[in-house]
C-alpha cells in the first residue's frame, strides 16, 4: 500500500479525533498561532529533507496497526486529547513515510506531542513554578549588578516598586518554541536518542535562563531606572532573548551532529 493512501485511510479512521482537535485549536487564539508556527517550521523541515533522496522502502504496517488498535481501545475510555494524540501520531507517521520513504527519527514523536493543544495545560502546570524560578534567577542577575532587589513570591521588590512575573512572563511560550525548534533540528540531523535527550534538556535550561535574562533587562525600565522605550521594545527584548537561546541551540545541535558522524574506533 502506498503511504499516501495509508495516510488518507488513517485520517478517515480517526476523523472524530481530528474533528475534536480542530474545534479545540480554533477555540484558543494562542493555539492557532502556535499551530501555524509548527506547520511553518515543519514545512521548512520537509523542504530541507526532500532535498535528500532516499530509496523507497516497504510500508511498515505494524506500527500503524498498533496505533490504530490503541486508538480504537481508547475510544470512550481516555480523554479526547489522548485519542487526538494517537490519531495525530498515526496520521503524521504515514505522512512522513509518504514524504521521505523512511521511518521517522525519535525526535519526530516529540514534534507530534508539541502539535497537540498543550499550551494551556503547560501554562496551568508549569506557569507558576517557572515564574518563581525565573524571578529567583532575575534577582540573582540584578543583585550581581549592584541592584538591591528582593523576591516576594513572583514579585521583584526594589525600594517602593514591585514588578510582577505574570502568566505571559512565565516563559512557557519560550519553552514551547524552544522545544519545537530543538526537536525540528534533531529530526533534520536524525540524531539518536541520547543526543535528543541532551538537546531537550539544554532547551529547557535555556528557556528558563533566557526568560530570566529578559525579565532582568525589562526590570530597569519597569522601575524607572532607565527611560521606557517604545511600546514594541518589550516584545523586541523577548525576541532577542529567544534568539540567544536559538543560537546556542543550533550550535549545540551542530556539535551533536558532528560527534555522531565521527566513526567509533576501538
Amino acid at each position: 500500500m502506498h503511504p499516501l493512501l495509508a495516510s488518507m485511510l488513517v485520517l478517515a479512521a480517526t476523523w472524530d479525533a481530528w474533528r475534536w482537535y480542530a474545534a479545540r485549536v480554533s477555540a484558543t487564539p494562542e493555539e492557532v498561532v502556535s499551530l501555524a508556527l509548527a506547520v511553518a517550521l515543519l514545512g521548512g523541515l520537509g523542504a530541507a529533507r526532500m532535498s535528500r533522496p532516499s530509496a523507497p522502502r516497504p510500508l511498515p504496517l505494524m506500527p500503524i496497526a498498533v496505533l490504530l488498535a490503541a486508538y480504537a481501545a481508547s475510544y470512550g475510555v481516555l480523554p479526547p486529547i489522548v485519542r487526538a494524540a494517537i490519531a495525530i501520531a498515526a496520521t503524521l507517521f504515514c505522512c512522513y513515510l509518504a514524504a521521505f520513504r523512511e521511518r521517522p527519527p525519535i525526535a519526530f514523536w516529540g514534534l507530534v506531542a508539541l502539535a497537540l493543544p498543550v499550551l494551556p495545560s503547560l501554562q496551568f502546570t508549569l506557569g507558576y513554578p517557572m515564574r518563581v524560578v525565573s524571578a529567583a534567577l532575575a534577582v540573582a542577575l540584578l543583585q550581581s549588578q549592584g541592584v538591591l532587589v528582593a523576591r516576594q513570591g513572583t514579585f521583584l521588590v526594589w525600594r517602593d516598586a514591585m514588578v510582577q512575573f505574570d502568566a505571559p512572563c512565565s516563559g512557557v511560550n519560550m519553552l514551547w518554541a524552544g522545544l519545537m525548534l530543538t526537536l525540528a533540528g534533531c529530526v533534520l540531523f536524525r540524531l539518536r536518542a541520547p543526543s535528543v535527550l541532551a538537546a531537550v534538556a539544554l532547551s529547557v535550561v535555556l528557556a528558563i535562563a533566557c526568560n530570566a535574562l529578559r525579565a532582568s533587562s525589562l526590570f530597569y525600565g519597569e522601575v524607572g531606572l532607565i527611560p521606557l522605550g517604545p511600546a514594541w521594545g518589550h516584545d523586541a527584548i523577548g525576541i532577542a532573548a529567544f534568539m540567544v537561546s536559538a543560537g546556542i541551540t543550533f550550535w549545540f545541535l551542530a556539535r551533536l551532529r558532528d560527534r555522531e558522524m565521527v566513526p567509533w574506533t576501538s
